[in-house]
């Protein structure tokens, strides 16, 4: 019975391929994407709220100003103002949360590395064209930060080879800023670090609520990569989120 069943559903299947029965359904494609990524958004939120000890959910309005605060409650929390740290922002913009973190952190063998194309979004995103939210190298006087421009698909194999040689160092936190936007760019950066993540380390997202993009990449990447993780807090209606690696 299970090997008729396993005949009959290949025949279907290939059968609605060569009848092309799939095309009509093109253009509905973006409504069962978004969905379907956001009902498992819905059930990710519903599992976690109520565990989230720092968690402004549910309120009526946004306050974009309010990630400061899961950023200081990260910081306060695991002692990282005094850590050694390697911080790594995907998506740098004009800087604001990049200078943040340099200033916030102390010590001198601590690393910054923002990443950005400085030419704006490389692909349609949201509500905002390709172009959008182009800016200029910050300025750092900081000898500790750096930035490297370009896409992370271009730059990002090559930092990593330098920087696969200054990882032995345990006491060093790993921070990872997501705040590419998109669902590519977002799952390029977290399947790129998995190899140098360990227990401890945090990731930090800025847009993570909307469902096909940095939603949907950390969903497949805990998934794809069997990661296990703790969310330790949550501001915006999850809008932005840290989360801890679990070893």
């Amino acid at each position: 019975m299970k090997l008729f069943v396993r005949k009959a559903n290949s025949f279907v299947k290939d059968l609605l391929l060569v009848s092309r029965f799939g095309i009509l359904f093109v253009p509905f494609r973006f409504a069962f994407k978004f969905l379907n990524n956001f009902s498992m958004l819905t059930s990710w939120v519903n599992r976690h709220s109520r565990k989230v000890a720092f968690s402004d959910f549910y309120k009526p309005f946004r306050s974009y100003a309010d990630r400061v605060k899961l950023h200081e409650h990260v910081i306060k929390n695991l002692g990282l103002d005094q850590k050694p740290i390697h911080y790594l922002e995907f998506g740098v913009a004009g800087g604001t949360s990049f200078a943040w973190w340099v200033k916030a952190n102390h010590h001198p063998d601590s690393r910054f590395y923002g990443f950005d194309t400085f030419e704006g979004l490389p692909e349609d995103w949201h509500f905002f064209k390709k172009g959008a939210f182009s800016f200029d190298i910050p300025f750092m006087d900081d000898s500790r930060g750096s930035f490297i421009k370009g896409l992370f698909q271009d730059t990002l194999y090559k930092f990593l080879r330098d920087y696969s040689r200054n990882t032995d160092n345990p006491a060093v936190t790993r921070v990872l800023h997501l705040d590419a936007d998109l669902y590519s760019s977002t799952l390029f950066a977290l399947t790129s670090m998995a190899p140098y993540l360990r227990g401890g380390d945090i990731l930090l997202f800025d847009e993570f609520n909307i469902p096909n993009h940095e939603f949907a990449a950390f969903n497949d990447f805990i998934r794809s990569y069997y990661i296990k993780y703790e969310v330790i807090g949550a501001v915006n209606n999850f809008y932005q989120v840290a989360m801890k690696i679990i070893a």
